[in-house]
């Protein structure tokens, strides 16, 4: 009836819309002014005229029906020249896109060991073995039961899919466009429609594959949501596990959703507390010295095993070191302690682990594993100093003690004698010659003046460290370190800028505390601990300092390791630096801002000082150790990869002559050792172009391809290599659990809905009740309508006829 009456009026509706409202408009309403008085006019004409002329001849009733028909038929003939439209309010709802977007990383493999009985209906109602409308209440058949423990992820993703009686496909092809999409390392398109006109909605189901090593749930979203702004979009029903180990944050993502208006539809596969061992990281040094006792730190998590024990075992090779029995509390993380003392030299392959449950969800995640290497050389330091001040003596009998070390001690204002006696760690003088400092390892330079030095050995220096990738370190003092520096080559060394030279000189200076920076938490020479809350605590432990070198800022390239927690030295940059390091050339270089570490032997374990700077000492000394022949250096931007990552090796070639080679390019090559095993395949070639201003430095690029060891050298010099490790990535092994919480605020933050097997029921009616409306306006052109028209017809001819039966003209 309402679109008979609309075709009367001229307007045609789409199927899709609905009149919300309608009101009466006039086009020519500049007209009302002089229309309006011509119609009062008009009316009392005509009502005179049936007044005058059939007073005697029908009743004052017929009269006043037969005046009032006149009047309209005006009115509506003065309504012509208004021109009146009728303006109808139209909502139309828009058939929007729903996007799919599926997980297809390999934690989507993992076959859940489903023991729960909620967990075990879910897995039911995936494959329809029970009426996705009863849900958890239904009853499950035990002996259906068995076949359900072990269903991977991914096969309840796609029993989901094709579940004739939760039917998702068809109630969403009703109601929308669909565009399915899978993501793991990143969004691929996924062809969703069925091959053949008669093939079920479903078909494209079984092309879901779970292979990537990786899941970066935030890019996916956020890259989906980047190739479809500004469409009509009913928002995104997404089918993960909620794992996210790389890429964006994933919370941000569903921020962004928000915003544009996309609310997200998540349904979490898997069960959120399996029976799990993850053996996650192991700390501990690349460089062991033999019998030598290596602390060694795993960290594990035993998840939905609270109370339960497991055994450790620490192998090197294939030999069993240490071991260790451990209770899991909870599903926190948990530090075990395995110190052990190799007796051998040589590369091993150090690994922890613990034998994997019959109902452990993954079995591949219960050992880590690291190179390392194993030797009985010593690293040689050279420690030149002014005079025999309290942080020269204290650090000197910690250094004589390290058994790792070799230490020789050059003091300016030291009685020559002191060197002459067997065994003394004294030198008389500094180094004469380039080749006598460069068998050093390590150059601890403390408060030593320039002229002291001159100017030789000062570009030595930077020699040894720029070119020949040893380490020196810097040890502030009151009278020249680092402030008396200023325009040598030793400046330029610095991983700080030095401040103006009337800053330097101030009076006696109040203790304070030094502050570990985000740097230096993670620095492994730093760490007194192997928990990081215990030793961020323990630096805090630390009694206060009484001298700090004024500096100005650190270097762009410069680390930060600890800073002056005194507000008032801080500068527009931040707090003062005190301990930093920056890589120059290929050696480190080390500065330590305050003579005062010796007081941190008072008030504080008596192990920590030797323990702090035997560290920092064999990490700096080890890598020219290890650096093999002095006129091929090779070094990799990593010690570790997974397979294909690309792999960026850097070569310093220096001929006898110790000149910087010259050659365009040179040739390079590595062979691969499978983990275990011997080598795998030929040596396989690459090829170092010079690095352009940088004599003597050459670079190559290849791509990791298979796990092992990669032992790399340049032709010209087989014999000296380095090498690293390439291992397949464990991303999707390290958090077995579905990540339900995750999901859950991805879905409030976007204004969508979390979804389980229970209640997949009520999704297509979820986001059908979320249509969009546009509204629009129809105008009806009234006085040219075929209803406007058959108005006017019926008032003259209803007027007619009565006045015909009144016997009137």
């Amino acid at each position: 009836m309402t679109d008979w009456l609309l075709r009367l009026c001229g307007v045609k509706l789409d199927q899709a819309g609905q009149i919300a409202g309608a009101q009466v408009a006039l086009r020519n309403s500049s007209m009302l002014g002089w229309i309006v008085p011509l119609a009062i006019v008009l009316g009392a004409l005509a009502w005179w005229s049936y007044w005058r002329d059939a007073r005697e001849m029908i009743s004052p009733a017929r009269r006043r029906v037969l005046s009032g028909l006149r009047m309209l038929l005006f009115l509506l003939l003065l309504l012509l020249l208004l021109r009146p439209v009728l303006v109808f309010k139209v909502e139309t709802s828009i058939r929007r896109t729903l996007l799919m977007l599926f997980d297809a990383s390999g934690s989507m493999n993992i076959r859940d060991p489903r023991f729960d009985e909620a967990d075990l209906k879910r897995a039911a109602l995936a494959k329809d073995l029970l009426d996705p409308r009863s849900g958890l209440d239904a009853m499950l058949d035990p002996a259906r039961a068995g076949e359900l423990k072990l269903v991977p992820r991914v096969e309840v993703l796609k029993a989901v899919l094709k579940n004739p009686r939760l039917a998702l496909l068809e109630k969403f092809a009703k109601s929308f466009d669909l565009e399915t999409y899978t993501f793991g390392q990143a969004l691929a398109e996924l062809a969703a429609g069925p091959a053949m006109p008669e093939a079920p909605a479903s078909a494209w189901v079984d092309q879901l594959e779970a292979k990537s090593p990786s899941t970066a749930l935030g890019d996916a979203v956020r890259d989906l949501l980047m190739r479809k702004r500004g469409q009509p979009l009913a928002g995104i029903f997404l089918g993960t596990d909620g794992a996210s180990n790389t890429g964006s944050q994933a919370l941000e993502a569903a921020r962004l959703a928000r915003a544009e208006g996309v609310p997200l539809y998540l349904y979490g596969v898997g069960i959120t507390s399996p029976r799990d061992i993850i053996v996650a990281n192991m700390f501990t040094q690349d460089v062991a010295f033999v019998k030598d006792e290596l602390p060694v730190t795993v960290r594990v998590r035993g998840q939905g095993l609270r109370g339960q024990s497991a055994k450790m075992v620490l192998r090197l090779g294939n030999e069993v070191v240490a071991s260790q029995e451990l209770t899991f509390a909870d599903d926190d993380e948990q530090t075990v302690a395995l110190p052990f003392t190799p007796t051998a030299m040589g590369e091993f392959e150090l690994s922890a682990s613990i034998d994997p449950r019959d109902d452990e969800a993954v079995k591949d995640n219960n050992v880590v594993t690291q190179r390392l290497k194993v030797i009985d050389s010593k690293v040689k330091v050279l420690f030149a100093e002014q005079a025999p001040r309290w942080e020269f003596r204290y650090l000197q009998s910690v250094l004589l003690r390290d058994r790792r070390l070799e230490l020789k001690c050059w003091l300016v204002e030291g009685d020559p004698s002191i060197a002459g006696g067997e065994g003394s760690p004294y030198l008389k003088t500094f180094p004469t010659t380039k080749d006598e400092l460069f068998q050093y390892d390590l150059v601890i330079l403390g408060d030593v003046g320039p002229k002291e030095l001159g100017a030789a050995p000062m570009q030595w220096l930077a020699e040894f460290v720029a070119k020949f990738g040893g380490s020196c370190l810097f040890l502030a003092g009151p009278r020249s370190n680092p402030a008396g520096y200023r325009g040598t080559e030793l400046e330029k060394m610095l991983p700080v800028e030095l401040a103006e030279a009337a800053a330097t000189k101030q009076g006696p200076e109040r203790p304070t505390l030094l502050e570990l920076t985000a740097h230096g938490r993670t620095e492994p020479m730093l760490k007194l601990s192997a928990k990081d809350d215990e030793n961020v605590a323990i630096w805090r432990r630390f009694p206060k300092v009484y001298s700090v070198a004024r500096v100005a800022r650190a270097k762009p390239a410069a680390q930060v390791l600890l800073q002056d927690s005194d507000e008032t030295k801080a500068s527009k940059f931040g707090k003062m630096p005190v301990v930093a390091q920056q890589q120059f050339g290929l050696g480190q270089v080390f500065y330590v801002g305050t003579d005062n570490t010796w007081r941190w032997r008072r008030n504080a374990d008596e192990r920590l000082y030797p323990l702090l700077w035997g560290q920092i000492a064999q990490k700096l000394g080890l890598r020219h150790l290890l650096g093999g022949s002095k006129r091929t250096q090779l070094t990799v931007d990593k010690q570790s990869y997974s397979t294909g990552d690309r792999v960026t090796v850097y070569a310093r070639l220096y001929g006898a002559d110790f000149n910087p080679i010259k050659d365009a390019s040179v040739e390079g090559g590595y062979t691969v050792k499978l983990p275990g095993g011997p080598a795998a395949g030929e040596r396989q070639t690459v090829t170092l172009r010079a690095v352009p201003e940088q004599p003597g430095m050459y670079r190559g690029d290849f791509t990791a391809l298979a796990p092992g060891t990669h032992q790399f050298s340049v032709k010209s010099d087989p014999g000296t290599f380095v090498e690293f490790s390439v291992a397949e990535p464990k991303f999707e092994s390290g958090e077995t659990a579905m990540n339900e919480p995750l999901l859950k605020q991805m879905a409030e933050i976007s204004g969508g809905a979390y979804f389980r097997e229970e209640t997949l029921s009520k999704l297509a009616e979820a986001m059908s009740s979320k249509q969009e409306r546009v509204a629009s306006t129809v105008d009806a052109e009234l006085w040219s309508s075929p209803f406007y028209f058959l108005l006017i017809l019926a008032v003259a001819t209803t007027e007619w006829a009565l006045r015909k039966r009144g016997q009137l003209k």
